[in-house]
């Protein structure tokens, strides 16, 4: 079922965007989506699937970029989106049927790498929080996310990276010094 996300709900999300655009969002604002837990959704346990989390996080960040205004330059350009790291945290599940939303936010960038926050909250709280740092590449690499945010909101500065991202960063860096 992640299939549908990429190939059926993104496409159909762009299109849509072309035709008649989503309310724009401020750079910092949460872009909510209210969802539900379908039977492709689950697993065994009847519970939305680990991996499903992740291709709703997928949705969740193309529909920040439509609300956020930065969909049509990155499609007008030609960039790629690409995922770089997601860290997950799993607090309670969601049964099959259950209605949760994703609240997806910007939190900071960098150099190299957006830093997004992706909140999924049910009936009873706190569902699973993620993190995930994101590029954008062009034929020569990592576009600066400072010249994709300048093409809609010029001058806009980043909040100082958290102090949890960078440390998830540092982990990330000395696991990945040790592997071939």
């Amino acid at each position: 079922m992640s299939h549908l996300t990429s190939f059926v709900k993104i496409p159909l999300l762009v299109l849509r965007q072309s035709l008649l655009p989503l309310p724009e969002i401020g750079t910092f604002d949460a872009d909510v989506l209210r969802l539900r837990v379908w039977l492709g959704d689950v697993d065994f346990n009847f519970h939305l699937n680990n991996a499903r989390y992740l291709s709703v996080m997928d949705y969740g960040r193309m529909h920040l970029l439509a609300r956020g205004g930065l969909l049509k330059p990155i499609l007008k350009e030609r960039w790629v989106p690409i995922v770089g790291g997601v860290w997950i945290t799993y607090r309670r599940s969601l049964a099959l049927g259950a209605r949760y939303e994703l609240a997806t936010r910007l939190v900071c960038w960098d150099s190299r790498w957006f830093y997004m926050e992706q909140t999924f909250t049910g009936a009873n709280g706190l569902v699973a929080v993620g993190w995930v740092k994101g590029a954008l590449l062009n034929g020569s690499g990592a576009v600066s996310p400072q010249r994709v945010l300048d093409m809609v909101r010029p001058g806009l500065v980043s909040p100082e990276l958290p102090e949890s991202i960078a440390m998830l960063n540092e982990l990330t860096r000395e696991k990945l010094s040790g592997a071939r």
